[in-house]
This record gives C-alpha cells, structure tokens and sequence, in this order.
C-alpha cells in the first residue's frame, strides 16, 4: 500500500468522518489534482466526509518517450486500446483494496466508501471493481465499496476474476463527447459491460474534452448524496 499512502493528500469535513471518497488522478498528474474538485460536489454541511487523493508512484511511460512522470501503470501502446503492463495495474488496484480495508478498520462502514478515478485513475477502480476476486485478503474477503465512478476512462484488462458481488455493484460513468485522449468509444465500452453485469450503471456524457466539468461534478456529489440517503 505504500504506492497509495506516500505522498497522499487528506480532507475531512468533520473530526468524525463516516464516509470515505477515494479519488484518483489520471497520467501525468498528482495527488492534489482533484482537491478543488470538491467544493463543487456541493455535498451538504451535514456531511461527514474523508476524501483521500492518493499519489501514483513516478515511473516511465513508454507513450511518452520513457520520461518519468506518476502513473498507475506504463502504456506500452495506443491503438487506440491500450496495451499496457498488467502487472502494474493489479498492484495499484491491491493498493486501493488495502486502502479500503484500513478505512473499514479505523471505522467506516464498506457501503459508505466510494471509489473515483479519472482517466488512468479510473482503470483502477475499474480493475479493483471488475476483477475484485484478484484481492481479497488473507481471510478471502472482498471489499465492495458503495459505488465505483469512473470519469473519462476505459476498461484496460479483461474480467478474469469476477468480483463476487458484481452483480449487486454500483457504478456511475461520465464522459466527454470530445475527448480526444481517450475516445468516448472506449468509455461507453466500459459502461455496456457494467451494465450488463453489475447491479446499477450509469453513463453520463458531457459536451467536453479530456476533463471534468461543473456540471459532472455537481452530478457526482447528488449522486453520492442520494446513496447515502437512500442507505439510511
């Protein structure tokens, strides 16, 4: 869990945090890429939330001429699907896991943790939802958070190892009609396999580009609003 716990940034707005939102940065970008994402969720005073922006580790990226730069995993090619190194995107779907199981012992429940990422970031989470059998702990369990959100993304790996609870899984999908990074095909192919395999999906696109926008956000903080009112 080391990759996820160096160089992590921290927001709580209560000194009793009940929720947990881990989001992750895309290619290139950093711990604090998000963080002034969330005043535009316009989440309710109410709302006892840690957000947790965890760092990639600095590695060379094939893509991009071997320069080093944070990235979850090195793009070997783009054809335009991407041929990557998996093994670098299973340790830092582990990561999110790990994270996840220490926030479900320092005290927060599982179905009140939600997972984001943004382009790079967003294959984690997917890999970590999809393929969730991959990282259960030493007692064979596997966490399921309340909902995945994946912004701007793709699906990198194939579904091997089928989450158990797939089937009863939330996921929230937002995309840019013109995102000339990763094209809006690559993002609705990922939405079509969670919607024909989870318990929920939504696809939400945006009039933009490789990016978010105030109206996703707006939509993402209801979103989480509303599953945690209807959980109670």
């Amino acid at each position: 869990m080391m990759m996820f716990t160096q160089g992590m940034k921290k927001i709580e707005t209560s000194p009793q945090p009940d929720t947990c939102v881990i989001w992750l940065h895309g290619l290139g970008a950093g711990a604090d890429d998000f963080i002034p994402a969330v005043p535009y969720l316009k989440l309710p005073e109410s709302a006892k939330v840690r957000f947790l922006f965890p760092q990639a580790p600095n590695r060379p990226v094939t893509i991009n001429g071997g320069w080093e730069m944070p990235a979850w995993y090195d793009i070997l090619k783009m054809l335009p699907e991407r041929e990557i190194v998996p093994e670098h995107l299973k340790d830092a779907a582990k990561g999110l896991h790990d994270l996840t199981q220490q926030q479900i012992a320092e005290g927060i429940s599982e179905d009140r943790i939600f997972w984001i990422g943004f382009s790079q970031g967003g294959a984690v989470v997917l890999e970590a939802s999809l393929n969730g059998a991959r990282y259960a702990d030493e007692k064979g369990e596997v966490v399921k958070p309340a909902a995945t959100l994946a912004l701007s993304t793709y699906q990198a790996l194939p579904v091997e190892d089928v989450h158990p609870q797939l089937n009863k899984m939330v996921f929230w999908h937002g995309h840019g009609s013109q995102d000339d990074v990763v094209p809006f095909t690559m993002g609705r192919k990922a939405a079509t396999l969670t919607e024909e395999q989870a318990g929920e999906s939504q696809w939400h696109p945006y009039p933009m580009a490789h990016e978010v926008c105030v109206a996703e956000l707006e939509a993402i903080g209801s979103f989480i609003q509303l599953t945690l009112e209807q959980q109670g």
